[in-house]
């Protein structure tokens, strides 16, 4: 049994979400080009202005496709298989990993899972940023292993 999840992909394509990153593009094109044609001053914050509404249109348009800017900066994932259990739930969080074989007992309350180590010491997989099926799902999960290898499950 294994679970191995990318917390930050979007599974689903938006033409919607395309046609905006598109338009907002355009416009920030439009927006410098009219400046020209009407013989104005091209400032600063025309530059500013035209380079936002392109970054935008940018990541609109990539997010359309599934890719979340977020990926640039780090992942969240949830892995969990016979050898650990391995959660990050945001780009800037710490990623928390545990060997099955350093479990002595584990019991899941609201949105966390405490976990006690062979050596005695409590460690706590937070989970309350992943959203309600995939909870469950883990949850689940680490109940079907934990008994699979005996460990202590309340």
């Amino acid at each position: 049994m294994e679970l191995t999840k990318n917390l930050l992909r979007k599974e689903k394509r938006s033409y919607y979400s395309f046609f905006v990153g598109i338009l907002f593009f355009v416009i920030s094109f439009l927006w410098i080009i009219v400046k020209i044609r009407e013989g104005q001053k091209i400032t600063i914050f025309d530059w500013v202005y035209s380079g936002l509404f392109s970054l935008n249109g940018i990541v609109q348009s990539l997010g359309s496709f599934g890719f979340q800017i977020e990926e640039l900066f780090g992942k969240a994932f949830i892995i969990i298989n016979d050898e650990r259990i391995s959660i990050k739930t945001g780009v800037f969080d710490k990623e928390q990993t545990i060997l099955w074989a350093d479990i002595k007992k584990i019991s899941y309350n609201i949105n966390k899972f405490q976990i006690i180590k062979m050596d005695g010491k409590t460690l706590t997989l937070d989970v309350s940023k992943i959203n309600y099926a995939l909870k469950n799902e883990v949850r689940e999960l680490v109940e079907n292993i934990s008994n699979e290898k005996h460990i202590i499950n309340n």
